[in-house]
This record gives structure tokens, sequence and C-alpha cells, in this order.
């Protein structure tokens, strides 16, 4: 089992014990097994010399899933939610919560993946049988509860407020691939397997630097506006804490009411203290109306927006008002599907299997986090039990679906110094760093091709005031 992060205090203070450092890779050693040299190796793909065994990949991946083989002797019901036919896994999303339709594309971006997989065969022959619980923001923990009385495991989730359900989990000994794990707690705990992590003791910043060369003035003057939120002060903590240890400066570090409806005072004091920098920790139903009292106000900072913003709805509602706003990316541009195959065949799963659905960021991340699942569940073979998966799971030092996401290291839940910056334009997105042309050497790079992929820009955070 790999160690894990012991969390102390509440999530506002993000206090963490130092012991947590043996999570960690070296630098030099997360860019060995980011280039794929040496480590322990990936769990075993299906089929040979790397090859599907149905024929089917995801970019450089072979699809796990396959009809298994004609004997079937050998299945029988193995563990909580497995049988000799099928296998059954839990996805938790919120979008029937306070505020509705929330990350449904996890949902949906799930339904398609699972759907492909039976009409491939299933897990070695076993068909997936998929449940989706509905955690509304508040119920995370009645949703785990649910997920613990009959699924095999988590599969895919995301929820705002996942911390409530940790205890849950680990006392029915429920293993979880999400597609994003939150809060620290969750992050932290034993049982939870990212395919892309993003652990509280540590903050990306190579697009901050990035940026700083570009725009020399980002730095004067920062301001870090955070939905008065737990989870969301954490975050613009974080960001603030290691921003400041690159140059950074943060004059304004203030939280806004839930669904603020005046962001008048919030604007003026920016531009009072000459803001020359903004990001916001919220979602983009919030960024809309500060961008548009930014705009009646004249006031126009350069302001940068994390991955989660990366949603077709917010240029269109925007109305032009964000255009120029940066979003950091750690995902393959939906707009770029014809430069990489993975991505194509993501949006080709999609219109086949759940054309309606919703094509948004963290719905591409439960896909990465399902896929992440079924490598390692068939890797185990006949005899899949819980046991038998977390030891897969523990075997995938690398990590990149076929080339949907940058390349991390799940099994030491190390994330990734990888980006991509994009920027809002025109009612859409387009790329803005690196360039395949202007900016060809770090395009074109040795660990992820198309990313930005610069030394060691992962800092430590401590969580002090």
């Amino acid at each position: 089992m790999k160690s894990r992060l012991v969390l102390v205090g509440a999530l506002c203070g993000a206090a963490l014990v130092a012991s947590a450092c043996g999570t960690r890779l070296d630098d030099r050693e997360f860019r060995r097994v980011n280039s794929g040299v040496g480590g322990a190796g990936e769990a075993a793909a299906p089929g040979a010399d790397g090859e599907s065994a149905t024929g089917e990949m995801v970019g450089t991946l072979p699809m796990p899933c396959n009809p298994g083989p004609d004997d079937r002797s050998a299945f029988t019901d193995t563990d909580q939610g497995v049988t000799a036919d099928t296998v059954k896994i839990a996805t938790i999303a919120d979008p029937g919560g306070p505020k509705p339709g929330l990350n449904q594309g996890v949902f949906d971006s799930m339904e398609a993946l699972i759907g492909w997989c039976n009409d491939l065969g299933g897990i070695n022959g076993r068909e997936v049988e998929l449940e989706l619980i509905d955690g509304k923001i508040l119920n995370y923990n009645e949703a785990v509860v649910q997920a613990c009385s009959s699924a095999f495991a988590m599969v895919g989730s995301l929820g705002v407020l996942d911390n409530l359900g940790t205890a849950s989990q680990l006392a029915c000994g429920l293993p979880s691939t999400p597609a994003a794990a939150v809060n620290p707690e969750q992050t932290g705990a034993d049982l939870t397997y990212q395919s892309l992590p993003n652990p509280p003791w540590t903050f990306k910043v190579s697009p901050g630097e990035w940026l700083a060369q570009e725009r020399p003035e980002v730095v004067d003057a920062g301001a870090a506006i955070y939905t008065d939120l737990p989870t969301t002060q954490m975050q613009a903590e974080r960001q603030v804490e290691a921003y400041e240890q690159i140059g950074y400066d943060f004059p304004v570090v203030s939280p806004s009411d839930l669904n603020e409806q005046n962001w008048g005072p919030i604007v003026t004091e920016m531009k009072n203290k000459g803001v020359t920098y903004m990001t916001l920790s919220a979602s983009f139903e919030e960024m809309i109306p500060l961008a548009k009292e930014m705009d009646r106000q004249d006031f126009h900072p350069v302001v940068e927006l994390e991955t989660n913003y990366y949603n077709d709805k917010f240029p269109e509602q925007a109305g032009g008002v964000a255009d120029g706003f940066y979003i950091r990316a750690q995902t393959w541009p939906f707009e770029e599907a014809a430069d990489n195959a993975a991505m194509a065949k993501y949006l080709e799963v999609m219109e086949t299997y759940k054309p309606d659905g919703v094509r948004e960021y963290l719905g591409l991340q439960a896909f990465s986090a399902g896929l992440y699942f079924l490598q390692a569940a068939n890797a185990a073979g006949p005899d899949l039990t819980r046991a038998s998966l977390i030891a897969e799971l523990e075997k995938i030092d690398r990590w990149d679906a076929g080339g949907l996401q940058a390349p991390t290291a799940p099994s030491k839940n190390q994330g990734t110094s990888c980006f991509i910056m994009l920027k809002v334009e025109d009612g859409g997105y387009v790329r803005e760093y690196p360039k395949p042309d202007e900016d060809a050497d770090v395009y074109n790079n040795d660990i992820a091709p198309g990313y930005a992929c610069p030394d060691s820009k992962q800092v430590e955070l401590t969580g002090d005031d």
C-alpha cells in the first residue's frame, strides 16, 4: 500500500503533516517516471505486444475491455460486486444538487465508456454494471454508503464535498479511482487512486511562471477571490502560497458569497489596490457576472483560471467579456482532436454512446479514471478482487490515458508538471502556449508532445499563513 498523507485540523487551515513527504517523488525521479524510462512498469495491457485484444485503441492505449477466454471455468464470484459474469461499479457526481447539472459530464462520460466497454466484451468477459448515484453536493456520504452496499469499486466519481464520504468509504473497504479527489481527506485517503492526482501538499507553478514571462505585470499585485466555502478557500490559499514562491504578490485575498449578486465592491477593492492579476476559485457561473462587472468598471487585469473552467458554456454565456482570459489545462483540448488520436476516440465514443452528453473537462477526467480502472481490473484476470485490483493499480507508474492527459504517476499520487495554456476567444478556446510552430522546441518534447513540460515545477506547500 502506498504511503499516505495524514491530515490534521480543519480544511480551511489545510495544515499538512510533514511525514507526507514520503508520498512524493523527487524531481529527478518524477521526470524519469513521466518520460517512461525505468520505474516499476505499468499494469499489463490486454493482447500481445501492446495491442488490444479487440484491436481497439485509445490513442496509444490498448482498450482493456475484451470478451475474455472461451473457457469460463476460472470465473467465479470473487468479491462484493463481482460474479462470474458481471462487475458492478458506482459513479457519484452532483448534478441534482443546489447547482443543477453540476458535473453532469462525469455521468455522461462514464456511461459512454462503459457502454463501449461492454460492446467489446466487458472486463475479461464480465459485463460492467454501472450505477450512477447523485450526491447532490451535500449528500455525498449517503451516496458513498449506497455504493458500499453493492458496488465492487467507485469509478470516475467527483463530489464537491467528497471529504464527507471518506470515513464511510474506508470503513467498507471500497476502492476508488475518482475523476478527481477534491478535498485533502479524499486526496490522501487509502483506497483512493487518481489518474490525474492533485495532492494538496504541492502546487504546479509552471503556468504562473510562463505567464510572468509573457505578462510581467502579473507579479506586481494579485487578487485571489474565492467562493466562501472551505474547499474553494483552501484552493485559493494553495495558489497564493505557491505563486508567492515564484515572485507574485497578493494584496487581495477575499471571499465572495455563494452565488454572489453584487460584485461591485470586490471589483472596486481590486481597482483601488492596483490589481494586475486576478484568479477566481469558483465556477464559471460566478465568473461571468464578475467579468461583466469588471468590464463595466473598465477594469482589465490579467485573468488566469483553473482547469475546471474549460467548459463550452463559459465562453458562450460570457458573451465576449471573458475574451483574453487564460485557462491552464492538463488534458488535450477538445478543439484539437485532429491532432490527438485519443481525443478523437473520446469524442467518437461520446457521439456513439451518449450523443447528447455534456462534453467537459471533468467528464474527460472521469473517462481517464474509468480507463485507469479498466486497465487494472483487466490485468487482475479471472480472480478479480479488491485486493488484486489495488495490486494492479499500484503497478501503474505512468498514466496518460493514451494521450488524453498529461502524464502522471498515479501509484505515487504524483501530479504532472506539464500544461497547456488556453485562452478564451470569440466564444471558444484557442491554444496560447505552446504553439506547434512558434514554440516548436517546447511543443515537441519527449515527455508529452504538445504540452509544455518544464523541469520540476511542483512547489511544496506548508499551509502556513
